[in-house]
């Protein structure tokens, strides 16, 4: 018995091959819907181009891993419920990921419940990897 502890030790102090994250280079609002509408967000739209009503869905897609996303109404820190799922391959892709492949993007579902007509939302990340680039994207909802 005493024979098996010190091999346990030493596969587990063995160090774990492993890969960088790729940097953030691309944070993006890419939908929102609501109870009434739904809408896909198209680069450098800065607000809805429908009226929303009811409970709100944010979609925000990182190409690249972040480690600091922020979420804040109208300035305001907020911390809603989400759901995140990673996204692979070299076109980002929801889906694809396969047992071991790395991960390239991720794409983050915010569940904000009911907002006011021109609530701000803006979304930020910093870059997990040297050097930290910080990333905003940021849409007003109608």
């Amino acid at each position: 018995m005493p024979r098996i502890l010190p091999l346990a030790l030493t596969i587990l102090a063995t160090p774990a091959a492993g890969q960088s994250a790729p940097p953030l280079t691309d944070l993006q609002i890419v939908a929102v819907t609501s109870a009434s509408q739904a809408e896909r967000i198209a680069p450098g739209q800065n607000a809805t181009a429908r009226r929303h009503s009811g409970p709100v869905t944010l979609v925000v897609r990182g190409k690249g891993i972040g480690r600091a996303r922020m979420l804040r109404l109208n300035g305001a820190p907020a911390a809603p419920p989400s759901t995140t799922r990673a996204l692979c391959g070299a076109a980002v892709t929801a889906g694809a990921c396969r047992p071991g492949e790395v991960t390239t993007g991720v794409e983050t579902t915010y569940h904000l419940g009911a907002l006011p007509p021109g609530t701000i939302v803006t979304v930020q990340d910093m870059s997990a990897n040297l050097p930290a680039q910080t990333l905003t994207a940021e849409i007003t909802i109608d």
